[in-house]
């Protein structure tokens, strides 16, 4: 079984969040263990089958389902009481099967995030990360993306993405 270990000093998590990440309640994140004493940290991740997703293999269709899938895995995060303020959004923290985007083959390694950074600002900022610069169309929906975050509408945000999400399958179906 593959593992990560992260050493975080002078932290303090709350513990019911300890409870639900180490029991694994809240599936969005990775497995964990984690040892505590006093305010330092020992995270061990279990990355069972989930690799770093590689966002270089990701086509415009792609990235418009993973920002969907996220604000998907964060409306559930914060069910369980997880709320983005708490992690970090990164794309290095994410991890993937076979570098798949939708829902169910995502999961987020949990590193706290000190600066405690809305979700508003962690997904535009994400989005900025995983933008092809050289992709005029990619530019366009997620500059696009970002704007409409801006107004914290997300009911607004996911129809965006779902149109587009919609609207490049339909074209992909009818190219083929």
């Amino acid at each position: 079984m593959k593992e990560v270990r992260q050493t975080i000093n002078e932290y303090k998590l709350p513990t019911y969040i300890e409870d639900i990440l180490t029991h694994n309640y809240c599936p969005n994140f990775l497995r964990m263990s984690m040892v505590r004493e006093d305010n330092d940290y020992i995270f061990s991740y279990q990355t069972e089958r989930f690799e770093k997703i590689d966002i270089s293999k990701l086509n415009t269709y792609d990235k418009m389902v993973l920002l969907r899938t996220i604000i998907s895995l964060n409306d559930e995060n914060e069910d369980w009481l997880v709320k983005a303020e708490n992690y970090m959004l990164e794309p290095e923290l994410v991890y993937s099967l076979n570098n798949n985007v939708e829902e169910g083959c995502i999961r987020l390694l949990f590193y706290p995030d000190f600066k405690r950074t809305t979700f508003q600002k962690k997904i535009m900022q994400f989005a900025e990360k995983i933008k092809n610069k050289r992709n005029k169309m990619e530019v366009d929906m997620i500059e696009n993306f970002k704007s409409i975050c801006e107004m914290s509408d997300w009911n607004r945000t996911r129809l965006y993405l779902d149109k587009n999400i919609m609207r490049m399958r339909n074209r992909a179906e009818y190219k083929s």
